[in-house]
């Protein structure tokens, strides 16, 4: 594990696992131009099938595809997105998710998960070995018999179930059984490789159990609902702790046949804030990497507008400063002058008293602007999450018992929060896509 990312990792952990929060009595109105969207021209194949949906052109589903670290994975803010557009544009399904229930307390909206005794969850951060697809977990089941059972929302039932394993030598099978469909699929093959399945339904359902079968494992990727209608499908797929670097390891092949599975109209790629906390960025070699994911998302999805969502602004304390609100009681937050931005290593070593206070990592500006670059050079979109939340310290504001949207790490959003900022993604779309003919 990188230096610091089991320190992150364990405060991301415990913002995912921690319960709602009571709403903020005093709301909170950036002080900043409410326009975040960079380049929103290259939204605008994902802007017409809106058009053409709300039109009644479409018949088929919208599917939006996120894909991010802990900002995704806890579906706070994704779960308000799909929120906002299914109520305007119709219910298109729950989307693609990780498979079983990668962390503990996890709550996905609309959908409940459980998982029986007898699967192994493997990620591909922080360990990383294997091969790792969309979601960057997999789950492998370790008995004959192991279950994972789905259940639907009464405004989450699907009439069309799907799902991605690995097939391969000595792979077993996986029964699905959604009440209308009972099938077993045999995942044993000559060689290894992706097998995806689907099945339309004849009236929605609101169950599916999949099934281990035939003695060889079964190495789950991913699996998702949908609904055969006009509508949004918003699928929030996260990795606690990832950084981009991370994501450019998943297997461009097993991306391929889940894409090809799951087609998306829109991909976010939500990456970033891990990315700034590291200390030893190499800025214009993540620019590259943001270059090169870009791409390859575009080669594997063909048709898929992409949006990349910079990170939030985020703020933390000297190293050495402990945040258990005796240490770092009282903070204030002030951005690095330019001469402390220079000296930083040298303030953190001598343990300087100017950098007891609240600030933006060295590395996460940079690492923004580096995105807002790469976007623009190969045709995506930037929505400058930062900025639309209220720029640098907006994070301690945030923090701060009056508002109380962020948690104290300056990190993490609350419940709340993470449904604060979706009102804000949602309100900049919908103004690109107002700004476009058909848009209303």
């Amino acid at each position: 594990m990188r230096p610091g990312a089991a320190a992150l990792l364990g405060l991301t952990l415990a913002a995912l696992s921690l319960s709602f929060h009571p709403a903020a009595t005093e709301p909170y109105s950036p002080p900043v131009d409410p326009s975040a969207l960079d380049n929103a021209q290259a939204l605008g194949p994902f802007l017409t099938t809106l058009a053409d949906l709300e039109g009644g052109r479409r018949n088929t589903p919208i599917h939006i595809l996120q894909i991010g670290d802990s900002h995704t994975a806890g579906d706070n803010i994704s779960g308000g997105l799909r929120a906002r557009l299914q109520a305007r544009f119709g219910e298109g399904g729950r989307g693609v998710m990780a498979p079983g229930v990668p962390y503990p307390a996890l709550s996905q909206r609309q959908i409940n998960v459980t998982v029986s005794d007898g699967w192994r969850v493997e990620a591909s951060f922080p360990t990383g070995y294997g091969r790792f697809g969309l979601s960057g977990f997999r789950l492998t089941s370790m008995a004959d018999g192991a279950t994972v059972g789905l259940t639907a929302d009464p405004e989450a039932r699907f009439d069309r179930f799907a799902f991605c394993a690995q097939g391969g030598p000595g792979a077993g099978s996986l029964g699905v059984d959604t009440g209308e469909v009972h099938e077993t699929i045999d995942l044993n093959a000559p060689a290894q490789g992706t097998i995806c399945w689907s099945a339309d339904l004849a009236a929605p359902a609101s169950q599916a159990t999949l099934t281990a079968r035939g003695g060889g494992p079964v190495s789950l990727l991913s699996y998702a609902t949908f609904r055969r209608q006009p509508g949004i499908a918003w699928s929030a797929l996260g990795v606690v702790g990832a950084r981009l670097s991370d994501f450019a390891q998943r297997d461009s092949a097993m991306m391929a046949s889940e894409l090809a599975a799951y087609p998306p109209d829109l991909i976010i790629l939500a990456f970033g804030t891990n990315d700034g906390f590291d200390s030893d960025v190499d800025i214009a070699a993540y620019e590259q990497l943001v270059r090169q994911q870009i791409r390859r998302l575009k080669d594997l999805a063909p048709g898929a507008a992409v949006l990349v969502m910079g990170p939030p602004d985020a703020s933390r304390t000297r190293p050495d400063i402990k945040l258990d609100g005796i240490q770092n009681k009282g903070f204030d937050c002030a951005p690095l002058t330019d001469a402390e931005r220079a000296d930083y290593d040298q303030l953190v070593e001598a343990r300087s008293p100017v950098l007891a206070r609240w600030f933006e990592p060295p590395n996460l500006g940079p690492v923004r602007e580096a995105q807002r670059r790469a976007a623009i050079a190969e045709g995506a979109a930037f929505w400058d999450w930062s900025a639309r939340m209220g720029g640098p310290c907006s994070s301690h504001v945030l923090s701060r018992p009056e508002q109380d949207l962020m948690r104290g790490d300056h990190i993490h959003f609350r419940s709340e929060g993470g449904d604060w900022i979706a009102g804000l993604l949602t309100a900049d779309l919908m103004g690109a896509y107002s700004a476009r003919a058909g848009g209303n």
